[in-house]
């Protein structure tokens, strides 16, 4: 139970990346996205670190949203800071979940030192 809450946030990153990779029409990497959560089963140290890897590549996936969406908003004239922060914190909580493996008990669940 202890670690549910610890490998909650890592599903729902990838979720939430899969359903704004659909969206963009990138199937193959929805499908890819959809199945990374299915790594936390195998617990060894490549599983762990291929998560974390994903996890920093939807950060900067999301970044890289803010500034298409944000240059769309700004030549249509309308306003894009609101999109800026959401986006942002969005960003954050993907970069933010890679540190879940540094907690003790999936350090210890995933064999990582």
């Amino acid at each position: 139970m202890k670690n549910f809450i610890k490998i909650l946030p890592i599903v729902l990153c990838s979720l939430l990346m899969a359903a704004h990779l659909g969206r963009a029409n990138m199937f193959i990497l929805q499908y890819i996205s959809l199945l990374i959560p299915f790594f936390l089963f195998w617990k060894n140290k490549i599983a762990a670190r291929t998560i974390q890897i994903f996890l920093i590549i939807y950060g900067f996936e999301w970044i890289r949203t803010i500034f298409h969406y944000a240059q769309i908003r700004e030549a249509s004239g309308e306003s894009w800071l609101r999109l800026a922060i959401i986006l942002g914190v969005v960003a954050l909580l993907n970069f933010a979940t890679a540190l879940v493996f540094r907690t003790k008990s999936m350090k210890e669940r995933y064999g990582l030192k």
